[in-house]
């Protein structure tokens, strides 16, 4: 079968969901597809374009047997909602030119966010009466709404209008949480077009990884926090994320001179969360920006305890990709989220981790002594996360995935 995957991040971005929009072609391929990704060019987690690759208007690559058509995308230095309008706009028209590049595939799977590249999906489905499925991993719309990042009546409704046109066309939908399967059966999505895959791990490579990672390389570099309990958060540092928590933690743990805390990343939100950070002279906190994959691997090996925050009202529009790899790193997880959220929910049932209410810092610093007291209780968290993260692991999830396409074909069209 011939596939075309379009997502705004593939290799070499590292982060986020350029790990599964990577992966999902690579497996297609693996499994003796024709895949073609079209794609932007590379620049996230660092929002900055390589400089060979500010003035190209296309390139065509392979990657791992997939063929990778890349198209011009607007990159902004500083990400306000405007400027991240007009990036997702310049890629999407550009993915369009990829596709009639790419000529007719019997598959189109794009990759959502940007809820644009839905359209482009939606397009040349008709033009070439092909499969759709649209990969949700962020519910855009929503997400926007609900921080306040879109605040005019008329935009919103564009955006929902959108959306529902969207998944009215897709042959059928895949979410990677319940709750983002139950938001869009909300939104009169009919349940048959429906389906739940959530993001995947190659679990025997991430324990392979582990193995092999000496201990202490990361801490070496950070003799601040060397012989300390550490707690680490790495990620997007952005609205939605709620970081300033940390911080406010950190404040409140300054006594016990033993604990340390890393921000690791970069985002709209990191200028005020370090601004926070200095006026309160911490001394106990460092900020690092965004790693590579290995040295992120180096970090989770060294650390005590890995931090994941999400804002008040986020917790069903979103859900971090990076929580497979800290599970199946065995490492227990210190959350700050809704206690009714997917995030909230999946720790708890895990019982990976110890969960707080967004701003409750009273709970969270009693999480943390907890945590900081108790090694037993780390270990059998760890490795509770490690027992969890087997459901999720790649072949299990994408096996199921590709013969979800190669079996259902396109319903929609005989509608």
């Amino acid at each position: 079968m011939k596939i075309l995957v379009s997502s705004i991040n593939f290799y070499p971005d590292h982060s986020g969901i350029a790990l599964y929009s990577t992966d999902l072609p690579v497996y297609f391929a693996e499994s003796g597809h024709e895949v073609t990704v079209v794609t932007g060019f590379p620049y996230y987690p660092n929002w900055k374009k390589r400089p060979e690759d500010g003035r190209k208007l296309f390139s065509t690559d392979e990657y791992r047997n997939v063929k990778v058509l890349r198209g011009y995308l607007y990159v902004p230095e500083a990400a306000s909602t405007l400027k991240r309008m007009l990036h997702e706009a310049s890629f999407s028209l550009f993915a369009g030119l990829n596709f009639l590049r790419a000529g007719r595939h019997e598959c189109i799977v794009v990759i959502s966010p940007p809820l644009l590249l839905g359209l482009v999906g939606t397009v040349f489905k008709f033009l070439w009466k092909s499969q759709l499925v649209v990969h949700v991993q962020d519910l855009q719309p929503d997400t926007a709404v609900s921080l306040g990042m879109v605040k005019q009546k008329r935009l919103i409704k564009l955006l929902l209008n959108l959306e529902k046109l969207i998944y009215r066309h897709a042959s059928w939908i895949a979410t990677i949480t319940g709750s983002m399967r139950r938001n869009l059966a909300q939104k009169g999505v009919p349940e048959e077009k429906l389906a739940l895959y959530p993001n995947w791990i190659d679990v025997a490579e991430v324990s392979k990884r582990k193995q092999n990672i000496p201990q202490g390389r990361f801490l070496s570099e950070h003799p601040v926090a060397q012989g300390k309990f550490v707690v680490a958060y790495a990620g997007n540092i952005g609205v939605k994320q709620g970081v300033e928590i940390l911080v406010r933690l950190a404040q409140a743990s300054r006594s016990h001179e033993h604990i340390h805390y890393f921000i690791i990343g970069e985002g709209a939100a990191r200028p005020q969360v370090e601004e926070y950070a200095r006026s309160k002279a911490l001394t106990n906190v460092t900020f690092l920006p965004f790693m590579s994959q290995e040295r992120y691997f180096e970090m989770l090996q060294d650390i005590d305890v890995l931090f994941v925050s999400q804002k008040p009202g986020t917790g069903d529009v979103f859900f971090p990709s990076k929580l497979l790899g800290i599970m199946a790193m065995r490492k227990p997880l210190l959350i700050s989220a809704d206690l009714d959220s997917e995030l909230s929910t999946v720790i708890s049932n895990a019982r990976c981790g110890l969960v707080s209410a967004p701003d409750d810092l009273d709970s969270l610093l009693e999480n943390l002594t907890s945590l900081y007291e108790d090694k037993g209780l780390r270990k059998s968290l760890a490795q509770n996360g490690y027992e969890h993260v087997k459901a999720y692991d790649r072949k299990r999830v994408l096996s199921n995935f590709l013969a979800q396409i190669s079996q259902r074909g396109d319903r929609s069209l005989s509608r």
